[in-house]
């Protein structure tokens, strides 16, 4: 029979998990600016727009959205959904699930989507020029999240007007941009950051570039790494070498894939065209599909595949890929690169084996466990966002209001609230408004009536357009 002193403690204990479990504190952001970077990678490929660096604030917000489902037009799905971080931001079956059918294309891997040579291009078939663009497009998509318009679908308006009901929006919003205001273009631009907050240079390949003096010209790609085993050492050298060839015969040498998937970064080049997949996943032919995600973390740290390869996602396997490119069969979009590989690469299948081998090497570890990439919700898709000064005009943001008692059980005060008169209202887990009622002073708030749980206040002056945001405990 638990003594009154653990029940006390175990209730403590609870307390403090239901406090914590989908939470953001705006107090405590994670650190999306100044994450480590390999000096050959360097700031001269930082691809990020001036009026859209990447910003604490922002990110964090961008991470919200990423793995909200509110933000399909039935409340199902989210971008995490078809990107998950399980699979280095991408998915393992082969088409996703949208709010009303499947994906057309196999959704990409989001990896080190800031660091490239050249400015690149987005989506399969390259049709969009930034970030910002992409990220609301698949909101709009009808198949994809919904708010489309389609057949009586909800537009993107619609889907603000949502937003602008959930109060960790408001304070999220507030926090980023300096006022509550919640557009598309503020949506995409926090999107695009989180985004390109995503890397993944944590890699063996990457210890081992370091251990032989790594340099962005890529001059020591071809010496052997001594962290590599031999099988993974002569991978890297087909790679990063061109094959011999024999009229069009493979008869000896590397096989060239250097050069449309550069090192070290593992980009795909621009202005490519089709590599021979003419094929959507539903059988019709497309030959307008020019972009490859990065090689990075094609394998997850269990030597799995993370998903099927190609936009049709045909190869299933690695041997497959090495399959299509070994009986390469051209058509008149075709990169030219290509022609380096000659028209039957003749690999063994011990090549098969080395080459495999070192493009695991290309898999790194923190992408898959950093929590600042991780789903902010709880379990039941509840979240909570605490602290920070999320207030629009600094005469009320500068004061510090604190809750007391808290936890509560019938009633709270304020402390700190210079005015005679606010307004106040609480919003349960769900963001949804439980509860009005108007401050005078240091008067009590009876909130006897709300179930125990977390709940958040949003305090107005009187009148007047600032607010603070503060969290309390209902036992």
């Amino acid at each position: 029979m638990p003594t009154p002193t653990k029940i006390k403690i175990i209730s403590l204990l609870f307390m403090l998990l239901l406090f914590i479990s989908g939470t953001i504190d705006l107090d405590d952001l994670f650190d999306y600016e100044n994450q480590e970077v390999p000096a050959y990678i360097g700031p001269e490929l930082d691809r990020q727009p001036v009026d859209n660096q990447v910003d604490n604030k922002i990110a964090t917000l961008g991470r919200v959205l990423f793995y909200d489902k509110k933000l399909s037009s039935d409340n199902s799905v989210s971008c995490a959904s078809c990107h998950d971080q399980n699979r280095a931001f991408g998915l393992t079956e082969l088409q996703g699930t949208g709010v009303n059918g499947l994906s057309r294309r196999r959704p990409m891997r989001l990896v080190n989507l800031r660091y490239k040579k050249f400015t690149e291009l987005f989506f399969w078939d390259e049709r969009t020029e930034t970030l910002e663009e992409l990220a609301t497009q698949p909101i709009k998509d009808h198949v994809e999240m919904g708010y489309s318009g389609v057949n009586g679908a909800p537009v993107f308006s619609d889907l603000i007007g949502d937003l602008e009901d959930l109060a960790y929006y408001s304070s999220l919003f507030t926090f980023a941009y300096g006022d509550n205001a919640i557009t598309e273009d503020r949506i995409g631009r926090a999107l695009a950051q989180f985004m390109r907050s995503i890397q993944s240079f944590d890699a063996r390949f990457d210890a081992g570039y370091e251990a032989v003096g790594a340099d962005d010209d890529g001059a020591n790609l071809t010496v052997d790494f001594p962290n590599f085993t031999s099988e993974e050492n002569r991978g890297k050298l087909l790679f990063f070498t061109d094959p011999n060839l024999f009229e069009t015969e493979r008869i000896g040498g590397g096989v060239g894939c250097f050069h449309c998937h550069s090192g070290p970064g593992f980009h795909f080049l621009p202005e490519g065209q089709n590599n021979g997949v003419i094929t959507e996943i539903e059988g019709d032919e497309v030959l307008t599909i020019t972009k490859s995600p990065s090689l990075r973390d094609i394998f997850g740290p269990d030597g799995s595949l993370n998903g099927p390869l190609f936009h049709n996602g045909q190869a299933e396997t690695f041997d497959e890929v090495v399959d299509h490119y070994d009986m390469l069969i051209p058509n008149i979009h075709s990169d030219g690169r290509l022609e380096i590989l000659g028209s039957n690469l003749h690999l063994s299948p011990t090549e098969r084996a080395d080459l495999e081998a070192f493009v695991k090497t290309l898999t790194g570890v923190n992408i898959y466990t950093d929590e600042k990439y991780s789903d902010p919700f709880d379990a039941d898709g509840n979240i909570e966002v605490i602290g920070g000064t999320v207030n629009i005009r600094p005469a009320f943001g500068t004061q510090r209001v604190v809750l007391f008692p808290n936890p509560a059980q019938n009633f709270i005060k304020f402390e700190g609230l210079n005015a005679e008169i606010y307004d106040a209202e609480i919003y349960d887990v769900n963001g949804r408004l439980v509860l009005t009622a108007e401050i005078f002073g240091k008067t009590a708030t009876d909130v006897s009536g709300l179930e125990k749980g977390v709940y958040s206040v949003r305090i107005a002056e009187k009148g007047g357009e600032g607010f603070v945001l503060r969290k309390f405990v209902k036992n």
